[in-house]
């Protein structure tokens, strides 16, 4: 298994990645931001674009509220699988502080407990270290046990648990060092 950016040759792996999600019954696919009326080139642009820090028309609310952000994706070499993906933001603005941190990560639910989220998280920690930074802040609702768990796996410390307004949603903040 592999890191990657998504590429053109992706273009089957993600439209099996994103079904697997559906059939699931989960449409909304944590840290993957890809609108429904893009076609797969599109997504790939996107992507690449927001990695240099460049909008691409994703309106986050104001422009000096956008943060550049690169997704990588854990792939099956050979098969080309994408097994999950992550998520990371390369700073913090005060929204991302508060909610949602540097890194989302999602496994995709046929995939799912077999050590892949604490790949992508390793994965996503390894990249921030190379962008400099010295810690993480990475977000997980009370109730999903399964990713406070690997937060805390991978040296997450519980900073605190508040209500979001915003979001309508208790959270859990973790920091993680690096």
């Amino acid at each position: 298994m592999g890191i990657t950016g998504l590429e053109p040759r992706h273009e089957a792996a993600l439209r099996d990645f994103v079904a697997d999600f559906r059939a699931a019954g989960e449409p909304n696919i944590p840290a993957f931001f890809q609108r429904a009326e893009w076609d797969h080139a599109q997504t790939v642009a996107h992507f690449d674009a927001w990695a240099q820090g460049e909008p691409m028309g994703w309106t986050l609310g104001t422009e000096d509220r956008f943060v550049a952000c690169t997704t990588r994706f854990l792939e099956v070499e050979g098969t080309g699988e994408l097994l999950g993906l992550f998520n990371f933001r390369h700073r913090l603005n005060a929204q991302l502080e508060r909610f949602g941190g540097h890194v989302g990560y999602s496994v995709r639910p046929s995939a799912r407990g077999h050590g892949h989220a604490k790949t992508l998280l390793r994965e996503a920690m390894a990249f921030g270290r190379g962008l400099g930074l010295t810690r993480l802040v990475v977000t997980c609702s009370p109730d999903n046990v399964a990713s406070a768990r690997v937060i805390e796996a991978c040296g997450g410390a519980l900073q605190d648990t508040y209500f979001h307004d915003e979001q309508d949603t208790e959270i859990c903040r973790y920091w993680i060092e690096l």
